[in-house]
């Protein structure tokens, strides 16, 4: 499944947001493939990518480690599915 999500980055800047995001790559990397991510603004990001294992995903999502860096960082991601 083609996905894209939209990041909204509250209380940091887009680099302190890719450098949290880039911390679990490896992991993600076991669930996505074709990750692809577009700065929008300083408080926005697109993140593309084709989920290969929905599952283990949403696991990794909401682990301990990404639920407190989103907080920590603000961050609020709106999904939807890309053609």
């Amino acid at each position: 499944m083609n996905v894209i999500a939209t990041v909204e980055i509250s209380n940091a800047s887009f680099e302190e947001w890719v450098k949290f995001f880039e911390s679990y790559e490896s992991q993600r990397m076991k669930f996505v493939e074709n990750e692809v991510v577009t700065k929008i603004s300083e408080a926005k990001a697109e993140v593309r990518f084709t989920i290969t294992d929905i599952e283990g995903l949403t696991a990794l999502s909401s682990s301990e480690l990404v639920r407190d860096g989103e907080t920590r960082l603000g961050i609020e991601v709106a999904l939807s599915t890309a053609g």
